[in-house]
C-alpha cells in the first residue's frame, strides 16, 4: 500500500506490483497498513500525490475535511536519487513496528524524541517527516499555498508576506543542515521536536531581539499547525516547542508633556523649511499626538476623510488602518486640531479636491532646477518619519527609547493621566483587543502609584 492519505492511491511507479492490503505489509514510506483504518475513512492530500505531479506536471488540489484549499501548482521536478528513482516525500512512524525478519535492515525507523503519543483505536500511528531532498521541495510547495490562502483570507494584511519570508528561511536552513554543500547535521534528518529545538538553538544565536525570535519561531508553528492536519497521523512538533517570554512594557517610550511641546515649538520655527512645509509638519505631528494615528494612517488621510461631526467644536476623520480595504474607523478631531489642519489648507495652491491628500509633498528641485519630487503627492511613511525625526532632534527630545512611534505611544498616556476611561481609550487607539490597551493602563498605574515611592525608612 503506498503512502497515500486520500481515496485514492497514487504514487506507484512503472512496472511495480502494487501489493495487497495484507497485515504487517509495508508500505513505500515504512509505515505498515492497518486493516482496521480504511483509505475512504482518512482525509488531507496525500504525500505521495506530489512526487506524482512533479513527475506528470499537473496540479494537486489537496483535501480539506471541512474546508477547501486552493490548488497547489507544482511545476517542478521531482527529486531524484542516483540510481534515477524519483524520490517521494517520506513519512517515519512516530513508534517503529518492524517485522521480525527484517529488524535491523531499516535506518529510517528511528523513535520520536516525544513519546507521549498513543496509538489508540483505529486511528493512523503518529509519524512525522523524513527530511529527504524531495520532502525539502514538497516543503516549499506547500509554503507557497498556505501563503496564497492566507493573503486570500487577509488580501491587505502584510502577514502573509511575513510568514512566507520566514517559512523560506526556515526551510533554507533545513537544507543547509540536510547536508547541501557541508555535512549533514544529525539533528536535521527528520522534521520533529529535536529538529525545532535546533532551529530555535540557531534563532538564539541568530537574533538579539527577542520578538524577532519569537516572529521566526510563530511563522513556522503557523505553518506546521497548517499543514499538519492535511496528513493524519502526522505530529505536529511545533507544539513541544515554547518561545521567548517578554516583557508586556513598550521598549518605546512615550513623550513626556513638555518635550511634546518642544517639538512642536521646533517645527512650527524650524528655519530650513518654508511657511506651507512648516504648517504642514506641525499640523501633522499635532494630529498625530492628539489622536494617536500612525504614520501609514496619516500617509492614507483625504481631504474628503475630514468631515463636521459637531458643528463648529467637534470634526471626524475617517483612517484607513493598516490591514483594511478602506477607511472605515474614525477619530474625534477637537478644535485646536481642525483650525492647525485649515491653516495649513489655507497655504496649499489649488483647486484642492476631496480626494487629494491630506498632507502632501512640495516641490522638490535639484542644483539644475530639475523637479525631483512632484508638489500634491502624498507623503510616504518614510517622508514623515524624517520630518518628525528631524523635528525630536532639532528639539532635543531625541534620547533612547524615544522614537516616532512615541507620538502614539503618548496619545493614551496623556489620556490615562487625565483619568480617561480605559474603554474609551481603545476606541480612541482602534485596538483590536482590550490587552493591548491594558498595557498602557499598567504603565500609567506604575508611573502614579509605584510602590516604590513607599520605600522611605532609608
Amino acid at each position: 500500500m503506498p503512502c497515500a492519505f486520500g481515496s485514492k492511491r497514487v504514487g506507484w511507479g512503472r512496472g511495480r506490483e502494487r501489493p495487497g492490503n495484507r497485515v504487517g505489509a509495508k508500505s513505500s514510506c515504512g509505515v505498515s497498513d492497518d486493516p482496521r483504518v480504511t483509505e475512504d475513512s482518512l482525509h488531507g492530500p496525500p504525500l505521495s500525490s506530489l512526487s506524482k505531479g512533479w513527475r506528470a506536471g499537473r496540479t494537486v488540489k489537496p483535501l480539506l475535511p471541512r474546508s477547501e484549499l486552493s490548488i497547489i501548482d507544482i511545476e517542478r521536478d521531482g527529486a531524484r536519487s542516483e540510481k534515477g528513482e524519483t524520490q517521494i516525500m517520506e513519512l517515519v512512524p512516530l513508534t517503529p513496528q518492524r517485522d521480525p525478519s527484517d529488524q535491523g535492515d531499516s535506518t529510517a525507523l528511528v523513535p520520536l524524541a516525544t513519546t507521549s503519543l498513543r496509538r489508540t483505536g483505529g486511528e493512523l500511528p503518529p509519524t512525522c517527516l523524513q527530511l529527504s531532498s524531495s520532502t525539502l521541495i514538497g516543503l516549499r510547495v506547500y509554503l507557497d499555498a498556505f501563503a496564497r490562502q492566507l493573503a486570500q483570507r487577509k488580501p491587505t494584511s502584510t502577514t502573509a508576506r511575513t510568514y512566507f519570508k520566514r517559512g523560506r528561511a526556515f526551510i533554507a536552513w533545513l537544507e543547509q543542515g540536510h547536508g547541501q554543500g557541508k555535512e549533514k547535521d544529525p539533528r536535521v534528518r527528520r522534521l520533529d521536536r529535536v529538529c525545532l529545538e535546533a532551529y530555535r538553538a540557531w534563532l538564539d544565536q541568530r537574533f538579539a531581539n527577542l520578538r524577532t525570535k519569537n516572529g521566526y519561531l510563530t511563522a513556522v508553528r503557523q505553518f506546521l499547525n497548517w499543514l499538519v492536519p492535511l496528513h493524519p497521523g502526522l505530529v505536529n512538533p511545533a507544539e513541544f516547542v515554547q518561545g521567548w517570554a517578554c516583557s508586556r512594557q513598550h521598549t518605546r517610550r512615550h513623550l513626556p508633556v513638555e518635550d511634546a511641546k518642544r517639538l512642536l515649538a521646533a517645527l512650527e520655527t524650524d528655519p530650513r523649511k518654508t511657511d506651507l512645509q512648516r504648517a504642514r509638519n506641525v499640523a501633522m505631528a499635532y494630529l498625530m499626538l492628539k489622536t494617536g494615528l500612525r504614520t501609514i494612517e496619516v500617509s492614507r488621510a483625504k481631504i474628503e476623510h475630514l468631515q463636521e461631526h459637531v458643528p463648529g467644536e467637534k470634526w471626524k476623520l475617517w483612517v484607513h488602518g493598516k490591514g483594511r480595504a478602506s477607511a472605515d474607523e474614525s477619530v474625534q478631531v477637537l478644535k485646536q486640531v481642525y483650525e492647525r489642519i485649515q491653516t495649513y489648507l489655507a497655504f496649499r495652491p489649488g483647486p484642492l479636491q476631496g480626494s487629494d491628500p491630506l498632507f502632501a509633498t512640495t516641490a522638490c528641485h535639484d542644483r539644475g532646477g530639475n523637479v525631483v519630487t512632484a508638489a500634491g503627492k502624498r507623503l510616504s511613511t518614510r517622508a514623515i518619519h524624517r520630518i518628525i525625526t528631524e523635528g525630536l532632534l532639532l528639539a532635543g527630545v531625541k534620547k533612547p527609547g524615544i522614537v516616532v512611534h512615541s507620538l502614539r505611544h503618548s496619545t493614551p498616556t496623556f489620556a490615562l493621566l487625565n483619568d480617561a476611561n480605559p474603554t474609551r481609550v481603545q476606541k480612541m487607539m482602534r485596538h483590536q483587543h482590550y490587552a493591548t490597551t491594558e498595557i498602557y493602563v499598567e504603565e500609567v498605574q506604575k508611573l502614579l502609584e509605584g510602590a516604590e515611592e513607599a520605600v522611605t525608612q532609608i
